[in-house]
């Protein structure tokens, strides 16, 4: 394991000692340029659409999201998903804020991979703001527990 090692002593403790990676595997990891995260309650995505309908979900996700996060039977929405990609999408603000690059929810789009994996596409006024910073890559990570979404986003 890089970066630490555990080892039992003779009493059944666990201690961890340092130990160095080998250089060529830093050098594969991404220089870290910007993060964002965001925690969102999931019963307040809930709670907004019951008080604004489907319109405010228009001006939050994309016609490919909302798709995406529908129920199985095509009515009604899971939550958890919707907050966790409102959550990302926050997150990418954030980071295009921090230098002065304002962009609207829009123009951030949190989709799925093959094996289920999100990931970003950026279009209009985000695109262009994350090549005039020169990030090269978004790292994505939502998770769900408790209620609550949160969203990690890595630019470098």
């Amino acid at each position: 394991m890089y970066g630490s090692e555990r080892l039992a002593d003779n009493r059944g403790l666990i201690q961890i000692q340092n130990i160095q990676a080998p250089m060529q595997s830093l050098a594969l990891l991404p220089t870290i340029q910007a993060l964002g995260v965001d925690l969102v309650h999931i019963q307040r995505m809930q709670d907004i659409y019951n008080r604004w309908g489907e319109r405010i979900l228009v001006r939050l996700f994309t016609d490919q999201e909302r798709h995406s996060c529908q129920n199985a039977n095509g009515y009604g929405y899971r939550w958890r998903s919707l907050a966790g990609r409102f959550g990302a999408k926050e997150a990418v603000k954030k980071i295009l804020a921090s230098q002065g690059q304002l962009v609207g929810l829009n123009e951030i789009e949190i989709l799925n991979g093959t094996y289920g994996e999100p990931y970003i596409r950026l279009h209009g006024r985000a695109q262009a703001a994350f090549e005039h910073l020169g990030y090269t890559r978004l790292m994505l990570s939502i998770s769900h527990d408790a209620g609550m979404a949160i969203a990690t986003v890595i630019a470098s």
